[in-house]
């Protein structure tokens, strides 16, 4: 069989701060992972950087049997993820992950939040005069723009972030209940009806993390020279009673089939001190490299990194 796998490589940006480009240079890397990979398993793999000008050879007629689909946009064009899916739709060539409207839906978090609330499902309440409140861009991910003062304690504290995060981002932010508590990973995989999920993963931080709230900012997910990168690390399967484990199981299945998630998926959690779950988002397309959560817990399902992808390749030819 013959794969492609996609990926796009970021050289500047026009939103946000320089060192966001840390998250999009791990596109790179992950593609070369994945295709290494799928070589092992013997597919004939090729590399394809979708940028501006590539991206045009992607019709009917590119010789290959699967997409397998690590690009995040079409090179520097921002927020093209959901135009790229598009066009690999077109080919009618099978791929990947997520679909285009998926991603549309999955990348606006206030639109995922008001389906999620609309299917009776628990996430953080949008707004409200009750602090603390939580404050990140609305259609930005891998935690891009979150910092510790993303949770604000008071009215000045809400306008200042509200202010920063439109001057970085542009557009709209999200104002929601801040849900203090654990934080976990829950990877739903398969298709429609027949889904399965893996062994959730923690982010554990330690005594010495350096940051007065325990979430997962930017530092936490990218800087790996930092305090808050060292003592943030992912533990899988988590420690859970059987009760709530099943609970979560449950609800992370219902998110992915309300917002149409296909192959895998990853539903980012609070556990609040109460044991109740609550939905922060649904990362429809999110990163499978060797270092990502989604493989965390595929090991710890029995998976290795070559078998899982092989899964998903599987999923995807069906």
């Amino acid at each position: 069989m013959k794969i492609t796998v996609l990926y796009n490589e970021v050289t500047q940006i026009e939103n946000g701060n320089l060192q966001d480009l840390l998250a999009d240079q791990d596109t790179v890397k992950t593609a070369k992972e994945i295709s290494t990979a799928l070589i092992s398993l013997g597919y004939d793999v090729t590399l394809f950087c979708v940028d501006e000008v590539s991206v045009k050879k992607l019709t009917k007629n590119y010789p290959t049997d699967l997409f397998f689909n690590n690009a995040f946009g079409i090179g520097n064009i921002v927020k093209s993820e959901s135009q790229l899916a598009k066009i690999i739709e077109m080919t009618g060539i099978p791929f990947t992950g997520a679909t285009a409207k998926n991603i549309v839906l999955t990348t606006d978090k206030k639109a995922t939040k008001n389906l999620l609330l609309k299917s009776n499902l628990p996430t953080p309440k949008i707004g409200g005069k009750k602090f603390p409140l939580f404050v990140k861009p609305i259609g930005e991910d891998c935690s891009l723009g979150i910092t510790q003062t993303s949770v604000v304690q008071n009215n000045q504290e809400l306008k200042n972030k509200i202010k920063e995060l439109k001057k970085l981002y542009g557009g709209n932010v999200l104002v929601e209940e801040y849900i203090d508590g654990r934080e976990l990973n829950v990877t739903v995989v398969g298709n429609n009806n027949s889904l399965k999920v893996l062994p959730i993963s923690e982010i554990i931080f330690t005594q010495n993390f350096p940051g007065k709230y325990h979430i997962v900012d930017f530092d936490s997910k990218w800087k790996e020279d930092s305090k808050y990168y060292s003592q943030s690390q992912g533990m899988c399967p988590a420690i859970l009673d059987d009760s709530v484990k099943k609970h979560i199981e449950e609800i992370a299945k219902k998110a992915f089939l309300v917002t149409k998630c296909r192959h895998f998926a990853r539903v980012d959690m609070r556990l609040d001190r109460k044991n109740s779950p609550w939905i922060l988002e649904v990362n429809a397309n999110p990163g499978i490299g060797k270092g990502d959560g989604i493989i965390r817990s595929a090991k710890a399902a029995g998976f290795t990194y070559e078998s899982f992808l092989d899964f998903l390749v599987q999923l995807a030819v069906k």
